[in-house]
């Protein structure tokens, strides 16, 4: 404790801290709103960018590190080292999301600290794989998860696979989903987003903000912005990743596709509210309750700010998007984005008024998340259980 407020550690130990990233303003927004009530500190697994300004603290599990890691998970060293040299100062440590579930809150049970583990998705690959490895994890996160006196899951459906899956009793399971930050993201005024910007007003402009690779192929989507040859129309991708190179060179040197890479978090408002319409291209194998990663912004945060989004996909009916009334389902392939951008895609002034469709989606708020995080630390708190890893 820190005075009469609860001292919280929240870890993403999976998590690099990239400027411009979904999951790093996730991580932020989420500490922001625990700030109000507790005193945070925000531990990634590497800092690969500065944050000032904000009401908690934020360091690193590997603090010299200056290169995003190779792996998804923090080394054992860094970890071990951080909750024998730092944890104890902490009343509650919240471990989010990653490949060990578990793993962190054990190590803090051994020396009496109390913790919450958090189950934001379960991964398709990986350490869930059938190789003796990912078997071995898999036996291992079930152990620390079954002992926690809390665990936190991100959806009903989570909480379902965390009970099949590691016979974890349901009545320790809280079900707290992602929350978004109003106060940054809700519907603004176009023109002025687009003054800003230097957009011009005439323009259709499609906003792309996924993660550039060849899993989440953002090709079909170009060709057809080429393919459709609408004077008018624009796309303008905030992303990275290793497909970029290769993408630029396919749109070529026009004016149709613009590359502006992962933009400043107060930027971002200003690039969702001068959209016309966002677009999603999804995993096709996307793993229940995939978590924000390096994505630029999500479809939830678009549909918080007021914009329709296009999604890629196979999965209909869509868990957030409902197809002509808040956005569109579209089949991943080049005909089917042709096919939508120059027939099926509406006026301007109707994807405007789904966006307010859009807007009035009942998304829970990063408050309401932050509350019930408290609720379930607190919890945790009085259960005082220590739960040694074997």
């Amino acid at each position: 404790m820190t005075g009469h407020r609860l001292a919280i550690c929240y870890v993403v130990p999976g998590r690099d801290l990239v400027p411009g990233a979904g999951a790093t303003r996730q991580a932020l927004s989420l500490a922001r709103a625990l700030s109000a009530h507790a005193e945070v500190t925000l531990v990634f697994r590497r800092q690969l960018g500065e944050v000032t300004g904000e009401p908690f603290d934020v360091v690193a599990l590997e603090p010299k590190a200056r290169e995003p890691a190779s792996d998804a998970a923090a080394s054992d060293r860094a970890l071990g080292r951080f909750v024998e040299e730092r944890c104890s100062r902490f009343g509650v440590v919240l471990e989010g999301g990653w490949s060990q579930s578990g793993k962190l809150a054990a190590l803090c049970a051994q020396r009496g600290i109390a913790a919450v583990p958090i189950v934001d998705h379960l991964a398709s690959g990986g350490w869930l794989a059938p190789l003796e490895a990912g078997r071995a994890w898999l036996a291992a996160s079930g152990r620390y998860l079954r002992r926690a006196p809390v665990v936190i899951a991100a959806s009903e459906e989570l909480k379902a696979a965390i009970v099949a899956r590691w016979r974890v009793e349901p009545r320790r399971i809280v079900v707290i989903g992602p929350g978004v930050d109003r106060s940054r993201l809700s519907p603004q005024d176009q023109t002025t987003a687009r003054q800003r910007l230097g957009l011009k007003p005439e323009h259709r402009v499609l906003l792309a903000g996924g993660v550039l690779d060849q899993v989440r192929d953002l090709t079909p989507v170009i060709e057809a912005v080429q393919r459709v040859g609408d004077p008018l129309l624009r796309l303008h991708v905030l992303a990275e990743g290793g497909q970029r190179a290769e993408l630029e060179r396919l749109a070529g040197p026009g004016v149709a596709v613009t590359f502006h890479g992962r933009v400043a978090e107060d930027l971002l408002p200003a690039y969702l509210a001068a959209a016309d319409l966002c677009v999603a291209v999804e995993h096709p194998d996307a793993p229940l309750d995939d978590p924000p990663g390096d994505e630029a912004f999500t479809v939830r945060e678009s549909l918080a700010a007021g914009r329709p989004v296009a999604v890629a996909t196979d999965r209909v009916p869509h868990p957030l998007v409902r197809h002509l009334v808040s956005g569109f389902l579209i089949e991943p392939d080049l005909l089917a984005w042709a096919r939508f951008l120059q027939r099926d895609c509406p006026s301007r002034n109707t994807l405007r008024i789904m966006g307010q469709a859009a807007a009035a989606i009942p998304l829970e708020g990063v408050e309401q998340q932050a509350a019930a995080y408290l609720a379930a630390a607190e919890r945790a708190l009085h259960a005082a259980v220590a739960v040694p890893a074997r």
